[in-house]
């Protein structure tokens, strides 16, 4: 029989886990029969390219770059998820991009949607006074606490809370006992567990900045890359406006100039501006520029 439960969430650059979407933090929550949480762990993950709508998932390019690749912490992951059931908010989302990411560096693992629990379709039988199948919807039926919506630990933990609850209506045995006894027997790769610390949000501080600040003359090149806070529109409009060039494709060795939603990010433009010595500053730098 299972040890318990492996409550998931992964953050991701997007919805296409088997095209080029990658997953930038997971978490899981482990959580024993009795609804008891008993470890939790959670690490960024470098996905090798830009992160997509970081509005949302507020994970920086700094710590992106700074943390470990997917292939570093699979093994630690999948220590985790041996032997218990996976549950998640939307299981088939996370179950997708979990299993793509050890698809691409060769390891098949028992992770999919029906090899595991989801608190959002099991709330149907368990919260039937909710508004919404969303995670916070569930939560507020359920008096769950959600902290921080769209971190990957948080969300891990709120559906942990979400299990908990359920388990404490669905009593013993509960109505999946037949996941719990097959988990033990679904086959998992050997990796090392520990390869690398766990590197959590936050963790990079940006340097104060510092040396000389790039300086733009009227018919200078300058690219965007990035969805920055002011509409992309305006900002090539002042650019324009001040004598500048735009080029909205690429970034070439005349380039003069980058400007990024985020200065860190790894998007093809910032890697070719990193190699052809290109400067690149903030939509806020380039706007004092310009003024």
């Amino acid at each position: 029989m299972s040890d318990g439960y492996a409550v998931v969430d992964v953050e991701t650059t997007g919805f296409a886990a088997a095209g080029r979407d990658r997953v930038v933090e997971v978490a899981v929550v482990a959580v024993d029969r009795t609804g008891v949480v008993t470890d939790e762990w959670c690490t960024v993950v470098n996905p090798g390219r830009d992160l997509g709508p970081q509005h949302i998932h507020r994970i920086s390019a700094g710590d992106a770059r700074r943390a470990p690749s997917f292939a570093q912490v699979a093994g630690a992951l999948a220590a985790r998820l041996a032997g218990r059931v996976m549950v998640a908010h939307n299981l088939s989302f996370d179950a997708r991009f979990i299993a793509a990411e050890f698809d691409r560096i060769g390891l098949p693992v028992p992770v999919s949607s029906e090899l595991g629990l989801c608190t959002m379709a099991l709330g149907a039988a368990y919260l039937p006074q909710r508004d919404g199948r969303s995670l916070k919807a569930s939560c507020d039926a359920a008096g769950v606490d959600l902290r921080d919506a769209h971190s990957a630990l948080d969300d891990a933990h709120a559906a942990a809370g979400l299990l908990t609850h359920y388990l404490s209506r669905a009593g013993r045995p509960e109505p999946w006992t037949d996941l719990l006894a097959a988990a033990s027997t679904w086959a998992w790769p050997t990796l090392p567990a520990d390869e690398v610390a766990e590197y959590r949000r936050g963790s990079w501080v940006p340097p104060t900045p510092t040396g000389e600040v790039p300086s733009l003359r009227i018919g200078d090149l300058v690219v965007f890359t990035g969805q920055t806070m002011q509409p992309r529109g305006e900002l090539v409009e002042r650019a324009l406006a001040a004598g500048l060039r735009v080029n909205a494709g690429y970034v070439t060795r005349q380039t003069a100039l980058l400007v990024a939603a985020d200065p860190e990010t790894m998007s093809t433009k910032a890697r070719a501006a990193r190699r052809y010595g290109v400067p690149i500053v903030s939509a806020e730098a380039f706007e004092t520029l310009i003024t």
